[in-house]
């Protein structure tokens, strides 16, 4: 391991510059935070309409037989899986146990990391020192940087690997009477495979490696001496997904299921491991939706939240000319823009929910107004009292 450290200096006009630039910035982030936000709550109400229109229509029906009767309709099928064909990794020779739907190759180098950590120290003036220290270090890499970008390339470049991570899926599979499609691939956990002595010599003579691969754990190492590591060596895992069984819903065509366009336009096609009902498919669809929807939620939320902090910017670097000023001073608009993203984020939520959901809209309208009414009573709180005249 080795390390280095580089010292910069940013002076108060270079920072001033930039966080004048970042005023376009931050206008940009709250523009798209703002036309996402409306557009995420439009989405999580019209997939929620088609998954209650698609529940209320579905037909369970049995996957040994077709009926022409279902032609053209949202049914719900389960039952064993069964997979036209074993999954292997053509290239290095290694058969995925029976009934795998998605084989996932990992290959590893030994190599060089390059570890990067920054601390800034603002100066009286506002001025500020970068420090960034650099360590470099030997460890192993799922697709590790040639090293050519590194700050500090001499001494640590890293040679090319001669194979990659790759996933084999299946492109499809067969319940009873039904053929279904590639989504099957996305089923199952993950387990590891382990290799053997004739999945060794495989990957060796494909390789061509000079020396047999070693076994370590149920992996492959190319390793001469799998204790001690050398740079370039190799290491080689599989994980297998597998499952019996499995539950569909989609639109029947023939001996087919594909996916059933709701009324609004959104496409359902839900496939699950497992035998599982048509109801417990609809309930998980609905989770996953909601799931989604408040993942984008906050993530939209921190990004309103960046933007009007990066319209602050200059105040915040005005006010640093006094370090201590500044660390107030960038203290009271972080609590500014978050009151500017409570407000500006939940109106415009409720705003997209008013058409659809207006007792939800009004509920979001008055957590917003809270949030807001709390932070200004905080920022009042927060801020220096003015000084007493006599």
């Amino acid at each position: 391991m080795s390390q280095f450290t580089e010292t910069t200096q940013v002076g108060f006009f270079a920072r001033l510059k930039n966080a004048i630039k970042g005023i376009g910035l931050g206008i940009s982030l709250v523009g798209i935070a703002v036309y996402f936000l409306f557009w995420n709550e439009g989405n999580a109400v019209r997939t929620a309409r088609a998954l209650a229109e698609g529940a209320g229509q579905v037909v369970s029906v049995d996957s040994a037989a077709l009926e022409s009767s279902h032609e053209g309709r949202l049914v719900h099928i389960n039952g064993p899986l069964t997979l036209t064909a074993p999954l292997a990794d053509v290239a290095l020779g290694v058969v995925a146990p029976a009934q795998t739907v998605r084989l996932e190759r990992k290959v590893e180098q030994f190599a060089w990391i390059e570890d990067k950590q920054t601390t800034t120290d603002t100066k009286l003036g506002g001025s500020q020192e970068k420090t960034t220290q650099y360590t470099y270090r030997l460890d192993w890499a799922d697709a590790p940087a040639s090293g050519a970008e590194f700050r500090i390339s001499e001494g640590h470049m890293n040679p090319p690997m001669p194979i990659a991570s790759k996933v084999v899926r299946q492109p499809d599979g067969v319940i009873g009477a039904f053929t279904v499609n590639d989504e099957i691939s996305d089923l199952g956990g993950a387990t590891p495979v382990q290799l053997n002595a004739k999945h060794a010599q495989e990957v060796a003579l494909a390789l061509s490696l000079e020396q047999p691969a070693k076994l370590v754990a149920g992996q492959l190492v190319t390793s001469a001496d799998v204790t001690a590591p050398r740079l370039g060596d190799l290491r080689v895992s599989y994980q297998a997904s597998t499952i019996d069984a499995a539950s569909v819903v989609g639109v029947q065509r023939g001996d087919t299921l594909v996916p059933y366009t709701a009324q609004n336009g959104r496409q359902i096609y839900l496939v699950e491991e497992g035998l599982r009902t048509a109801e417990e498919m609809f309930q998980t669809a609905v989770a996953n939706n909601t799931f989604k929807t408040w993942m984008l939620r906050i993530g939209l939320m921190v990004l309103l939240f960046l933007g009007f902090k990066a319209l602050f910017g200059v105040v915040d670097v005005i006010a640093s000319i006094l370090p201590f000023l500044g660390w107030i001073t960038a203290s009271v608009t972080s609590l500014i823009s978050f009151a500017l993203t409570l407000v500006v984020g939940g109106i415009t939520m409720a705003i997209a929910w008013v058409y659809f959901r207006p007792v939800l809209a009004l509920m979001i309208f008055t957590v917003a107004l809270a949030g807001a009414a709390a932070s200004a009573y905080w920022l009042r709180k927060s801020a220096p009292a003015a000084p007493q005249t006599t």
